[in-house]
């Protein structure tokens, strides 16, 4: 797909609907750049809770994108709701990576490495119960799909 396919992000109105028709027609696999704008997008919560709730519609989704929902999960300025949806996000996004022929098993295994130790980090700290319990989760996800690359 050609850059900037959702344009100006303040127009989230069109943003949005252009996004439900990428996923309906399966072709948000080549606009990964593109859902990483969204999700890097701070001025409006809607657009990125969207990308998160898109990204199982990505087929073969590069680890650009995975490393970009786990600086999300990471992120301590943002409200708890998108983080938790983020580590959704993360576990369905893990499970196409693996699938993803097209990835070196190395830097997979690298890449699933760098997350576990992310959310270890995540669960050491105090959070609350109910992120505490969808990182716990979403770490054990990490660590089952690991084992299995």
């Amino acid at each position: 797909m050609k850059n900037n396919v959702f344009g100006n992000l303040m127009d989230w109105g069109v943003v949005l609907e252009k996004l439900e028709r990428l996923s309906r027609t399966n072709e948000l696999g080549a606009c990964q750049d593109e859902l990483i704008r969204l999700l890097r997008f701070d001025h409006n919560w809607r657009l990125r809770e969207a990308a998160i709730e898109a990204l199982p519609g990505v087929e073969n989704p590069g680890l650009d994108l995975a490393r970009e929902v786990i600086s999300l999960i990471k992120r301590r300025d943002l409200y708890y709701d998108i983080r938790i949806l983020a580590t959704d996000g993360l576990e369905k996004t893990a499970h196409a990576l693996v699938r993803n022929q097209g990835l070196d098993k190395k830097e997979l295994q690298s890449f699933f490495t760098t997350a576990i130790n992310d959310l270890n980090v995540l669960l050491s700290s105090p959070e609350p119960p109910i992120f505490y319990s969808a990182l716990q989760q979403c770490s054990n996800q990490m660590k089952a799909l690991a084992s299995a690359v």
